[in-house]
């Protein structure tokens, strides 16, 4: 019989850590939603395609490069697991992110 632990904790991050915290969750929602856009007027592709464009993003929008590229290349696998889930009848069509939503870090 296997034992399961569960940990949760808690973080306290400092002003100057919330700040990027903060900066991350916007800069990854605004690259999902560019993403999203760009793929309902052009089509759906790859995330290897999409992940290439994203330096040049990047390059357009500096603020961009403020945050972990982790985090925005993240962004992309998920908007693309969003469109398998459709193909996989899985789920709707992937919806538009908003700050109200839920925020997640990787």
């Amino acid at each position: 019989m296997k034992i399961y632990r569960a940990y949760k904790f808690r973080l306290y991050p400092t002003e100057e850590q919330r700040i990027l915290i903060h900066k991350t969750f916007g800069c990854s929602r605004f690259v999902y939603n560019y993403y999203l856009n760009y793929q309902k007027e052009n089509g759906v592709q790859k995330s290897f395609d999409l992940c290439k464009d994203l330096k040049e993003l990047k390059n357009k929008h500096e603020y961009l490069k403020e945050v972990d590229s982790c985090s925005l290349r993240y962004s992309i696998f998920d908007l693309e697991d969003g469109f398998n889930n459709i193909f996989a009848k899985r789920n709707g069509y992937p919806r538009f992110k908003s700050k109200v939503s839920r925020q997640s870090f990787l």
